[in-house]
């Protein structure tokens, strides 16, 4: 699982492997130029200020080079020209010893000269690599991110309306923008950083192979515990920041809720209460995260401090070498010290990389469970376009549980004639809504079918069903947008002309005329500047723009005051003339016009008839008619 999760995640940098390949060649020319910039020591420490053996040399720099260094670069130039690789690859090894020896047979003060230009030279190529390296890997990393983001936002809206039931709000946002930026620099860390911290770590190995393998053994002695080391703190640092992102994504979710629901707070005077309850939960983020950032921390130390041991050892038999003259001059054990005291920087990155990754693929883990999770409702290859419906829409022994062992529905049969108004009424529970939630395929049955003239639902597409719908809800979701795109919300080329007629129809035009900016005002997160009934008002007038040959009201009218229910009942039967449309209600006073009404309870339909057959009945609605009036 955690090598599918680190696959899946390099793989999302496939689209920009050029700009990948052009950030690892800095990153090796960064590594290159930092190892050369160390060899310079050598010089400086035995032509430099130490005794020569031929103290006679007087060359200048220029002849010293034309001796040694220039002839060698030709030869290197000839066989690239020439297309010899392994030649190449000789020539290319060349190089350095002859610039040293160029430097060696030159007087002292050419040099240290030659020395001090080479060393500004290979520090300025060692920024400029440094910075094109990260100015290469920004983009790749924030193109990743946005393809991610992308990638989880489209699957996550596909999902059925049962996904967001199980799932809370807050964790969901924690997902696409926590966790999806800690997947971003797992992919830095492990193409850029750890790429550049090992050829940094190879480049220092070889210059200590090359001054003594004696000594090179002496240092490596330190690396299997490091590593061994390394590991289990990345096992654990995977753990716990799984963990910590789980208790973020529950305050997350907590503040989600508290901020939609802060009426009730206040309404209650309980904001010490949720003060409390927030307290706890970012308390318990608090101190996952502490716990991850000890632990990230003691990795770096950890490895420093075995460096530190291979140190001393280094410094003892070194030291001696040099002290005895047994074939170690003062110029390599300086490069020899310098090259293994640098290979504690690579490899105290490389365990600190490893952490950071750890805690990507934990994020991974989570923000690719969004990705791997199926729709409920798929949309087959060889679903048809619908064409308006001309007959009926036919539920044939139609089941449904939300936990398949309690269905809310039972066995429906029913058939809903094109033009006709029905009616569902009954307690709350019976499953009205559940219906309802049927026709635009929210949900599908678990046993039975239901047919759109004569077409079961499954076998039409999802967007072309779902375009002949209108859909009215007691809860109506409205926009931090204005009037006019709510009204016209996802169609294009809407004049305000047509928008105003779908708002007059809807009985809204009277409250937008009277708003500051009119159809420009912005109405503020889910409509909260406008009463129960202007919004009702606004999600009808919606739906007039849509002009649905199906229309779907779930309790339109229930939270509305009298003459809001009043506005709204008379644009709801301006807008049901000529259209199938299903209708549920508590307030049975809105359903009189309906040609047919339903009594369901209990998952089944046990009345049916006219409003005036049901009330000669005498039974269960005539029961909740007598009730309410």
């Amino acid at each position: 699982m955690k090598n599918n999760i680190f696959l899946r995640i390099l793989v999302m940098a496939q689209p920009y492997k050029g700009r990948v390949a052009l950030a690892l060649l800095f990153a090796l020319i960064f590594a290159a130029s930092s190892g050369a910039t160390l060899a310079m020591l050598l010089p400086i420490f035995d032509d430099v200020l130490g005794a020569r053996e031929d103290t006679d040399s007087s060359l200048s720099l220029d002849q010293a080079m034309s001796q040694t260094f220039i002839p060698c670069l030709e030869e290197f130039s000839s066989s690239i020209l020439s297309g010899n690789t392994s030649s190449t690859l000789e020539k290319a090894k060349a190089l350095p010893g002859a610039f040293l020896e160029g430097i060696h047979i030159s007087s002292p003060s050419q040099a240290l000269l030659a020395v001090i230009i080479t060393i500004v030279f290979l520090i300025l190529i060692k920024n400029m690599a440094f910075f094109l390296q990260t100015f290469f890997i920004a983009s790749v990393e924030e193109g990743m991110l946005r393809d991610l983001r992308v990638k989880v936002y489209s699957h996550l809206i596909k999902l059925d309306l049962g996904y967001f039931a199980r799932s809370r709000s807050g964790e969901l946002t924690t997902r696409i923008t926590a966790d999806v930026v800690r997947i971003k620099k797992t992919v830095t860390q492990s193409l850029i950083t750890l790429v550049r911290q090992i050829l940094l770590l190879g480049i220092y190995f070889f210059i200590t192979m090359w001054v003594s393998w004696k000594l090179t053994l002496v240092t490596i002695a330190v690396l299997p515990p490091s590593m061994a080391l390394i590991l289990l703190l990345g096992k654990s640092l995977r753990r716990k920041s799984h963990r910590s992102q789980e208790k973020m994504a529950d305050f997350a979710s907590f503040l989600t809720e508290t901020i939609t629901g802060v009426r009730v707070v206040k309404a209650f005077a309980m904001e010490d209460f949720e003060e409390k309850r927030f307290l706890k939960s970012v308390n318990a983020h608090r101190k996952y995260e502490i716990s991850l950032r000890r632990m990230k921390a003691l990795s770096g130390p950890m490895t420093e401090f075995l460096g530190a041991v291979a140190a001393g050892v280094i410094l003892w038999y070194g030291g001696n070498a040099v002290i005895e003259g047994t074939g170690m001059s003062p110029g390599k054990f300086m490069v020899f010290l310098a090259a293994a005291l640098s290979m504690m920087d690579p490899a105290k990155g490389i365990s600190k990389t490893y952490a950071s990754i750890q805690a990507g693929l934990a994020a991974g883990e989570r923000v690719f469970g969004i990705i791997d999770t199926p729709p409920a409702i798929v949309e087959y290859s060889s679903a048809v376009i619908p064409e308006p419906l001309s007959r009926s829409i036919r539920f044939e022994n139609v089941s449904f549980g939300y936990d398949p062992q309690k269905p809310v529905l039972k066995n429906i049969n029913l058939e809903i004639i094109s033009g006709e108004i029905v009616a569902l009424v009954g307690p709350s529970g019976g499953g009205k809504s559940t219906l309802a939630d049927m026709i635009p395929r929210f949900y599908d049955p678990d046993h039975g079918r239901i047919l759109f003239d004569g077409i079961d639902l499954r076998k039409l597409t999802i967007s072309g069903l779902r375009s002949q719908l209108g859909v009215v809800t007691q809860e109506t979701v409205l926009f931090n947008d204005t009037v006019f795109n709510n009204i016209a919300y996802g169609a294009a080329d809407i004049s305000i002309g047509q928008v105003r007629d779908a708002a007059e129809i809807a009985n809204a035009l009277e409250f937008i005329e009277y708003m500051p900016q009119g159809f420009s005002t912005v109405i503020g997160e889910r409509g909260v500047t406008l009463s129960g009934g202007q919004r009702q008002r606004l999600a009808i007038a919606r739906a007039v723009l849509k002009n649905p040959p199906i229309l779907i009201f779930d309790e339109a009218t229930s939270a509305l005051d009298t003459k809001s229910e009043k506005l709204v009942q008379q644009a709801i039967d301006v807008l049901v003339k000529g259209r199938t449309s299903l209708v549920i209600a508590h307030r049975l006073s809105t359903i009189r016009k309906a040609d047919r009404v339903l009594y369901i309870e209990g998952g089944r339909i046990l009345e049916e008839g006219t409003h005036e057959t049901l009330l000669a009945l005498g039974g269960r609605y005539s029961s909740l008619w007598k009730m309410q009036f």
